[in-house]
């Protein structure tokens, strides 16, 4: 049984609850229960944008099936699959509440916490972040270890404190959704975007529970996205990389440097001649990837720069019932 943590809020609050939706079709009709009766708790005005991320299962009747049950239930379709990020963008651009919360769609997190980030956007934080504690994730280990990944390179990059945790499950004003919607490249990433857009001392965490996927199958969000998506947040937010290489090819210069002093010194001051063939060819080859590398990651930037001034689609929709 679910324990509600319903809290008496001004009934002229407004929230919109968007939702990035991909092969859900069993779970959607049960989330959009609890999250109605949840909203209905705490609010008058209130709509749910359901964005199907091109899901290749029946999501998209599922979510339509909302829609014309009840048209406070927005639903967007994409062409192809873009990725959580840019669904939850992309319903972000379609709320009009006073406040604007994002939810994954497997109910690991509940609807039923959704006054917690309330009381907070209305004790004048702009942005809410869930914190989930670790002895409740419920995320296999390798999403774990992502996890914290992602956590200490958002914390690199953008200046995330350190005891500040992120998750999917977050709140913001909608000054801040509009400052998101802003955004015109082509690989969004919500976290850096909102400690880009608002001072710390504006945000707060609260904690949350969780628990294991609706469906009781693996997660969609696989691996190979998730690193996909740090990528993203590495080349698209920092010049790290590029700083990192410069590093490396100061050190690799001042070690050639050194090299090419050995040698000559114990040529001229022995009667040993160093070996070359086999020296020089591992030498050569050494600073080859490292030039490699070095173009490598200045090519990542430059695809990023192309992808950005060619002005590629950031949501491919190709259906949308909002009205």
């Amino acid at each position: 049984m679910i324990r509600m943590r319903l809290k008496v809020i001004n009934k002229t609050v407004s929230v919109s609850l968007v939702v990035p939706v991909y092969k859900s079709a069993s779970t959607l009709p049960q989330f959009y229960e609890r999250a109605r009766a949840t909203l209905d708790q705490i609010c008058d005005d209130w709509e749910i944008i359901l964005v199907d991320d091109a899901s290749p299962d029946q999501t998209w009747l599922a979510a339509l099936a909302l829609h014309e049950q009840d048209r406070r239930v927005k639903v967007v379709r994409f062409a192809k699959n873009k990725g959580q990020q840019h669904a939850t963008l992309c319903g972000i651009g379609y709320a009009g509440k006073r406040y604007v919360v994002t939810i994954d769609d497997d109910l690991q997190c509940f609807p039923e916490d959704l006054p917690l980030f309330i009381d907070q956007l209305q004790a004048g934080k702009h942005v809410v972040i869930g914190k989930i504690p670790m002895a409740e994730k419920q995320h296999s280990a390798w999403r774990n270890m992502a996890s914290r990944i992602n956590q200490k390179l958002v914390s690199k990059v953008m200046g995330k404190p350190t005891g500040f945790s992120l998750s999917s499950y977050r709140a913001m004003s909608q000054q801040v959704a509009r400052q998101l919607v802003r955004y015109q490249g082509s690989h969004p990433h919500i976290a850096a975007m909102l400690f880009n857009s608002v001072p710390v001392s504006m945000m707060a965490n609260v904690s949350i529970r969780h628990a294991p996927r609706a469906d009781g199958g693996p997660s969609t969000y696989t691996l190979g996205k998730m690193f996909k998506t740090l990528s993203f947040l590495i080349v698209n937010y920092s010049l790290l990389p590029l700083r990192y290489v410069s590093i490396w090819g100061f050190l690799v210069s001042a070690s050639s440097i050194f090299f090419a002093m050995y040698v000559l010194l114990r040529t001229l001051l022995t009667d040993h001649v160093v070996p070359g063939w086999a020296s020089l060819a591992i030498l050569l080859s050494f600073l080859a990837g490292n030039i490699l590398l070095a173009l490598g990651v200045q090519g990542e930037y430059l695809g990023r720069l192309v992808e950005n001034a060619t002005h590629l689609s950031q949501f491919p929709i190709i259906e949308e019932h909002v009205e």
